[in-house]
């Protein structure tokens, strides 16, 4: 039992909070200028990290990857060393910055700096911890820029014969209400234009004039809808009344970003710093994918692109059709003549199929100027992503599933893994398929995929070069960023 003499005290509580204070005011004070000292050092390391990752960078411009590894490394422990010095509480900072050649690429240069430092406490000094250590390290990598050979494929399927602009595709609309679909947005390209079918039907006549002419087409009378073309000339198609009426095509935007991407080209290698500049060659291929035509070589593999391309360009533009949902260019054949026959509007098993050949794109080298070595190849694919072809006995025409196995008579073959797996970079320019809600074709094969083109053509790229152009957007500029990204030197990796 407690002593008599001590009895009050115990029962008296009055002073029991400030002796409990006196005891944890101590650690609470060490506890929070512990918590200073470690923020206050939290972001000094990370000024530290952003200065290595810059001398990391330091030793991959365009000056550097020209010089020694043993000069870059220099080059990026002087910066490493010289942001340092100007970060307050900081001490004892010691760098060591490597630089080793690719592994199975004498172009690329992999850079790493690592550092140890100290930061000076300001409580935690009471206690004898005068600083606290830090460090870290960061990697960057690039190359000198290779010689690069691109092969360009172009979409042009009818359906990149849609106006450019939400305007252009009303315009289109109200200028074909009469046909039978309603109103056409597509400026589809046919060679048949008679009375035999009813794809250019109201349509004006090569003179201007209105048709006249009454026939029935599968049963049905169709009054004034056919031109005399002995009178009046041949009935305009889609491709022609756009043309007429200048309305400008998704086609023509990408005929003159092509001449964009082609001075973006030029003029790169030209402002090289690099005592060899690069050296960039172009070849361009249209689809022309209907069964008897297939790819088709606009360009051929040329350093004189610019040039080259003025020239050529003249005969890219979309391709015709005898009619509409038929796969022959003229009236020697029709889809009951031809095998395998049908609509085949956007055939990418017959365009990737062949590109994936070393007979049209050879094994990529390194790029570099070393004897024997040959240029880094890459694909440039510029489509709406959505194929028009027969698959066995069914039709598809919605989105081509590039991520996976293609459409077509080539089911099990993935194309875009095939390309890349010969080592063949793929960048992609996915231009926009253009909403038509009044067309019915649009809003049962085309809309209920849309949300999935972009990503099956992500997929289809390799990682990085990869571009969706909305609607307006200019395709030059597109075009440029996308060979921006194929081409870019230094980046950091950790």
């Amino acid at each position: 039992m407690p002593i008599p003499a001590i009895r009050p005290l115990i029962r008296d509580r009055s002073g029991n909070t400030s002796i409990l204070y006196a005891i944890l005011a101590p650690v609470l004070i060490f506890g929070t200028g512990a918590a200073v000292d470690y923020g206050r050092a939290a972001q000094i390391h990370t000024k530290l990290n952003a200065a290595a990752d810059a001398a990391a960078l330091a030793a991959l411009t365009p000056n550097m990857l020209q010089q020694s590894s043993a000069v870059a490394e220099a080059a990026a422990a002087s910066m490493f060393q010289g942001l340092a010095d100007g970060i307050s509480g900081v001490s004892g900072t010691t760098v060591n910055v490597t630089i080793a050649a690719g592994a199975n690429n004498p172009l690329v240069r992999n850079v790493t700096v690592s550092y140890a430092s100290s930061v000076s406490t300001l409580f935690a000094a009471v206690l004898g911890r005068n600083a606290l250590p830090v460090g870290g390290s960061s990697s960057a990598s690039a190359q000198i820029p290779p010689n690069l050979d691109f092969y360009v494929l172009l979409d042009n399927s009818p359906s990149m014969a849609l106006p450019a602009t939400a305007a252009g595709i009303t315009q289109m609309e109200s200028l074909t209400q009469n046909q039978i679909t309603g109103g056409c947005a597509f400026a589809c390209h046919q060679a048949d234009t008679s009375t035999d079918q009813t794809d250019t039907i109201y349509n004006p006549c090569a003179d201007g004039s209105a048709p006249t002419v009454t026939a029935t087409v599968g049963g049905t009378s169709y009054t004034k809808a056919f031109c005399n073309a002995s009178k009046h000339g041949a009935q305009l198609d889609n491709y022609a009344l756009a043309r007429q009426n200048t309305i400008t095509l998704r086609l023509d935007e990408l005929n003159s970003g092509v001449s964009t991407l082609l001075q973006t080209a030029s003029s790169t290698a030209q402002s090289s710093q690099f005592s060899t500049p690069p050296q960039y060659r172009f070849s361009i291929y249209s689809m022309d994918s209907l069964w008897s035509i297939g790819l088709t070589e606009l360009m051929p593999l040329t350093t004189n692109y610019i040039a080259n391309w003025t020239t050529a360009s003249t005969n890219f533009g979309v391709m015709e059709m005898y009619s509409n949902n038929n796969d022959c260019a003229n009236s020697a054949c029709s889809s009951s003549t031809t095998s395998p026959g049908g609509d085949v509007g956007t055939n990418y098993d017959d365009s990737l199929g062949k590109l994936s050949q070393a007979a049209y794109i050879p094994n990529p080298g390194n790029g570099s100027n070393q004897a024997g070595d040959t240029p880094q190849k890459v694909l440039f694919i510029v489509t709406d992503g959505v194929e028009d072809e027969e698959n066995g006995s069914r039709l598809e025409q919605a989105i081509n599933d590039l991520g996976n196995a293609p459409y077509g008579n080539s089911s099990s073959v993935n194309w875009c893994t095939a390309i890349k797996n010969r080592g063949i970079k793929i960048a992609i320019l996915y231009t926009d398929y253009l909403p038509v809600p009044a067309n019915s074709w649009y809003n049962s094969r085309v809309a209920p995929f849309q949300s999935d083109i972009g990503p099956a053509l992500q997929a289809c790229a390799s990682q990085g070069p990869f571009y969706d152009a909305a609607i307006g957007a200019d395709l030059g500029a597109a075009l440029s960023a996308l060979f921006a990204t194929v081409t870019q030197s230094g980046h950091l990796t950790n």
